[in-house]
């Protein structure tokens, strides 16, 4: 086995904390795996979170590297055997190795055993860190199709040293991607969240949850998005506007980028007042609006008396940063 020096494995670690500031939310997870290969080879992975349970393990978000959805569906039909799942979550921290060949004997394991050699996890390593009371877990294993690649100490050790970083690195990479969606403009107004398709909250402003709370039913202290906005906001358009919360979504790999605000006067216009307000702060006269939109100068007009009524506002310089809001 190479063995992965100081100045290597420091190396790794700005690698992994340079691309979670810089890459998209969708290249990531695989760039980073692919950037530990050679330290740590493998040939497929796993990385995502779920709730341990009496019946196994519940998966709320998964990323699977060289690997594919069928390997899940398998899976689910054998988990009840994973001994290996068993293990790694006796304690909240753990890192273990496991081969197929020994560390699963039986004829009771038949069917296990069968999955894995199917899927080609010969050998595998798993980290995992569970929250002792929630039992909500993040795990990542590394696969390797040769049963001659046994994972040894060394190997072990590397990934549980590495374990905490990735996922800091994959919190940190989610945070940046939200705080891109959330934009420069009337960034204050915006209170940003990042939940899973379960409604699990992984990152949230304080100011979130209290923007939950003055719209939907929350107990205090809870983790999870309430159930009615949950299936709202996996139903509906990416905005969903309340009597006193606006909230937006954004659904990338599983998970749900969420921003909230309160709500304002602007959002009580119209389709038409909207689309007429943004004319007019792009420099279009009433009349030039009217012609736009094939409407009279009079209908137009009787708009904008409108906007400026709802705004409480009484001049066209006074919109831009009211309608940013909205954008």
């Amino acid at each position: 086995m190479k063995t992965t020096s100081l100045t290597e494995y420091s190396n790794l670690l700005l690698t992994i904390y340079r691309q979670a500031q810089e890459l998209p939310v969708h290249e990531f997870q695989d760039c980073i795996l692919s950037a530990i290969k050679p330290s740590l080879p493998f040939d497929s992975s796993m990385w995502g979170t779920a709730r341990m349970t009496d019946q196994g393990i519940d998966i709320h978000s998964l990323h699977l590297h060289n690997t594919t959805q069928a390997m899940i569906d398998a899976y689910e039909k054998v988990k009840h055997l994973d001994k290996a799942a068993m293990r790694v979550t006796q304690t909240p921290t753990a890192t273990i190795a496991f081969n197929t060949g020994t560390d699963f004997p039986g004829a009771e394991m038949d069917s296990y055993r069968e999955f894995l050699h199917k899927f080609r996890h010969e050998n595998m390593l798993i980290t995992s860190d569970i929250h002792p009371v929630t039992r909500f877990a993040q795990w990542v294993s590394l696969y390797r199709a040769d049963p001659r690649q046994v994972c040894t100490a060394q190997e072990t050790e590397l990934l549980a040293c590495l374990a905490p970083h990735l996922m800091q690195a994959l919190a940190i990479n989610r945070l940046v991607h939200l705080d891109r969606l959330t934009g420069d403009t009337a960034r204050e107004k915006w209170a940003v969240a990042i939940a899973d398709s379960r409604g699990v909250v992984y990152h949230a402003d304080p100011r979130f949850r209290q923007l939950l709370r003055s719209e939907w039913r929350m107990d205090s202290g809870e983790e999870r998005l309430p159930q009615a906005l949950l299936e709202r906001l996996l139903a509906e358009d990416s905005q969903l506007t309340g009597e006193r919360v606006v909230l937006r979504r954004s659904l990338e790999r599983g998970l749900l980028f969420l921003k909230a605000r309160a709500r304002e006067d602007v959002d009580n216009l119209s389709a038409r007042e909207f689309l007429i307000a943004r004319l007019l702060v792009s420099g279009l006269t009433q009349k030039e609006v009217a012609a736009r939109l094939d409407r009279s100068p009079e209908t137009v007009r009787s708009h904008v008396k409108g906007i400026f009524d709802k705004l409480d506002i009484n001049n066209v310089a006074m919109l831009a940063p009211m309608l940013a809001l909205r954008e």
